[in-house]
């Protein structure tokens, strides 16, 4: 059976009448027979026995579900609601709904008509349907899309089920095969859109990159010449989004010609529009181009810290939608995102109160009809009624109206943000109250959980723990999550590790049990929960960083290096990873890593001295050990006689430093580096010798000696194919260095200690063959 492309788009009638899809509902129960059979029976039990009988199964089971899933949209998603929206004979089922469609995470307080998904899944879950019409896995996926977005928590349950039925589909399937191109781009569009509420970023990428090879569109962000303020005199580098369009596809079009409206922004500053030098020609865009665009900013917008360079990069993404579209889901999508970011700005905050109350209005008008408000609405990732609601409220709060805010979170629901705001007005006591009344009313594990937030009384996470049936994984993120803030680590591991078996997709969850992990030593724990972290969410340099630390006490230097790598991905600014990598490529063998990464700690510190890694460093070019991939290290004595160069550019005073560039120095073994070296020890004895309680420590003693015995050394061997002038002056200096020191280990009776007695007679005879070499200059004189 081949539907319509409109079936697929979201368009199931002509007519501009707002009750249509209602009415063709229940024009269809009563033809397919499901009206006067649906009495003490379960639902699914009463499709399964009509579906049973029949001989060839009609092609109004698959309208039903669609029409179905539209009406549950409408109420939940795009308006206008009407009184009679709700089908008395599907009413009563209700409870049956909400019973068979439990993943163990609540639904959202702000849901109406369940019953009517409910209906819808049944139909597209059906075998026999699925047998017959293969599009109708496609249709189930969108199910579990909106089902996904009604939840309070993301489900696993419904990510395992869509993850093989999208495979089947694009791989296995004769309908995609033969479907239209834009049909194919709708769909891995709407996937993409599905991955991103999971936040698999990489599943996510995949099926964008394969939608926008199809629609032959190449999108990038590039830099011009522009002015953002009124006031600006000197043009600055801005980001915009440069297109270009290889191919056009054929589609159905539906222009909206009743959009929503872009607030204008009325700063007395920023200009409404970034004023490029150069007119940024672009091509004209068509749905399907938008539709990617739309995907793509909410794919960086997942995939990227929230900081203000991220801002700044998914605002040209949302300005093109804005100023392009035609189509009202993206364009209420659009402009719902764009004033999230806005709520942030304090010259755009009051853009962001507007928009959002001018958005909220569009649910209550007539225009535009049905069929305009769900075209392509599954691939616009549009938000439910109540996320433009709480943007409103988020609005307020910023401002400062933070009754406006309070009023409007209770009227959602959103507990956690009423905490907030009471705890603002100094009234948290009210807090309580508030979520005790609802209790009172319909008790919830979330409102025991919230209770226990508010009172923090561990005594009513045990109550929503067994009203849950001691299956709910919010009562144990909650109950983890309350040790935790107190620093109780211990106690919270059970319960936060309990929380993550009952549903692994919980970043929040993952990197506090990481942490607490860390905090008692725990690295097996630490380890495995910073990698389910950094699988979800894997722009974070602290966790990738964290993860490294668990590898490294666990021994595992290998994985603690590429760990260590994705942290540096995610945050090249920061010299502490790139110190915990340099020192796991030590201890691997990766040497020229070493030098990369303290060249790059240089840059980011400006100083930075740790002799032991520059000591290892010069032992193993000195002794020519073999790298990691069995090549001798002394391939890298010129890249580490720059990293020294620069390193003493920097610190003048380091004894150490000077000691280990003059050993490196020397293996070059020409006359001009004997010299070199010879300068570089006699400024490391400078700046040892202007420590004046050198000799108080046995230690430091035995450093100054074998600083002097290597001085010694350096001098006799670079005065060999020298003039005698410069001969009696370097050997001069090197005779005082030395009586100087053995003078002052003498007067302190230092010589009588066994560890020096040895190092002290070498640094003698060294001073004797020195005043030898003198006097046969004397005597050539």
């Amino acid at each position: 059976m081949q539907f319509p492309n409109s079936f697929f788009l979201g368009v199931h009638h002509d007519d501009d009448d707002d009750n249509s899809c209602r009415k063709k509902l229940d024009f269809l129960a009563d033809k397919l027979k499901l009206k006067n059979n649906l009495r003490n029976d379960s639902l699914q039990k009463t499709i399964d026995e009509i579906m049973d009988n029949e001989t060839e199964l009609s092609e109004n089971w698959m309208e039903l579900g669609s029409l179905a899933l539209h009406l549950f949209i409408k109420s939940n998603w795009t308006g206008p609601v009407a009184n009679d929206d709700e089908l008395e004979w599907l009413a009563q089922k209700k409870e049956e709904a909400y019973r068979e469609l439990n993943v163990g995470i609540e639904y959202n307080d702000n849901v109406i008509h369940l019953e009517v998904l409910y209906l819808a899944k049944l139909i597209f879950e059906n075998e026999k349907i699925v047998s017959t019409y293969e599009s109708a896995m496609w249709w189930f996926v969108r199910v579990n899309y909106i089902l996904q977005m009604i939840l309070d928590d993301v489900s696993n349950t419904i990510l395992q089920q869509c993850e093989l039925i999208i495979e089947k589909i694009y791989q296995n399937t004769e309908w995609y095969h033969n479907a239209p191109i834009h049909l194919k781009v709708l769909f891995h569009v709407e996937v993409a859109q599905f991955f991103l509420l999971y936040k698999r970023i990489n599943e996510s990428d995949k099926h964008l990159e394969i939608a926008q090879s199809m629609a032959g569109l190449i999108i990038e962000l590039r830099g011009a010449m522009g002015k953002r303020t009124k006031y600006q005199i000197k043009e600055k580098a801005l980001l915009y989004l440069n297109i270009e369009k290889e191919k056009e596809i054929d589609h159905p079009v539906l222009n909206c010609n009743s959009l929503p409206i872009s607030v204008n922004l009325n700063d007395d500053v920023r200009l409404e529009h970034i004023e490029f030098i150069e007119n940024m020609q672009q091509p004209k865009l068509n749905l399907l181009d938008e539709i990617i665009i739309l995907a793509k900013c909410h794919h960086l917008q997942v995939g990227q810290p929230k900081d203000n360079l991220a801002t700044e990069e998914i605002i040209p993404y949302l300005d093109t939608i804005i100023e392009s579209t035609k189509n009202w889901p993206l364009k209420m999508e659009a402009l719902r995102q764009r004033s999230a970011l806005e709520i942030k700005d304090k010259r755009s905050i009051e853009r962001a109160l507007s928009q959002s109350e001018s958005l909220i209005g569009q649910y209550n008008q007539s225009v535009p009809s049905e069929c305009y408000r769900m075209y392509t609405l599954f691939a616009s990732g549009m938000k439910p009624i109540w996320a433009f609601k709480q943007n409103l409220a988020d609005a307020m709060l910023s401002l400062g109206m933070i009754k406006g805010a309070l009023d409007l979170y209770l009227q959602l629901q959103l507990w956690e943000e009423v905490i907030v705001c009471y705890t603002i007005l100094e009234l948290r006591h009210k807090a309580a109250e508030i979520i005790r009344q609802e209790i009172s009313k319909k008790p919830t594990v979330k409102l025991w959980c919230l209770l226990g937030d508010s009172e923090q009384n561990t005594n009513h996470y045990e109550t929503a723990w067994k009203l849950s049936g001691e299956k709910s994984s919010r009562v144990q993120r909650h109950w983890g999550l309350y040790y935790f803030s107190k620093q109780l680590y211990a106690e919270s591991i059970p319960h936060l590790k309990l929380s993550v078996e009952l549903n692994n997709i919980q970043e929040n969850v993952w990197i506090r049990l990481g942490f607490a992990c860390l905090q008692v030593e725990d690295w097996n724990s630490a380890a495995k929960s910073y990698r389910h972290y950094c699988d979800l969410e894997q722009s974070s340099f602290e966790a990738w960083n964290n993860l490294a630390k668990a590898y490294i006490k666990l021994g595992d230097k290998l994985r603690a290096y590429h760990a260590l790598h994705d942290a540096i991905k995610c945050n090249y600014e920061k010299w502490e990873v790139w110190d915990n990598l340099m020192i796991v490529c030590i201890d691997l063998g990766y040497f020229s890593e070493v030098i990369r990464c303290y060249h790059r700690i240089l840059e980011l510190k400006g100083k930075h001295v740790d002799i032991q890694v520059l000591e290892i460093l010069t032992k193993v070019i000195n002794d020519k050990v073999s790298n990691s991939e069995s090549e001798s290290a002394r391939k890298l004595l010129h890249q580490a006689l720059e990293l020294f160069g620069r390193l003493t550019a920097l610190i003048q005073t380091n004894p150490h430093v000077w000691r280990l560039y003059a050993e490196l120095t020397i293996l070059n073994e020409t006359d001009l580096d004997y010299q070199k070296a010879a300068q570089y020890l006699q400024r490391s004895y400078r700046a040892s010798s202007a420590d004046t309680k050198w000799f108080q420590k046995i230690e430091s003693t035995k450093n100054m000696l074998q600083l002097c015995e290597s001085l010694a050394n350096a001098y006799l061997k670079c005065t060999h194919n020298v003039s005698v002038g410069i001969k009696r002056s370097m050997l001069g200096s090197a005779k005082l260095s030395l009586q100087s020191v053995i003078t002052k280990v003498k007067q302190e009776k230092l010589e009588e200690h066994n560890e020096i007695v040895e190092i002290l007679m070498s640094v003698e005879n060294l001073l004797k063959h020195i005043v030898e070499e003198l006097d046969k200059v004397k005597n050539t004189d």
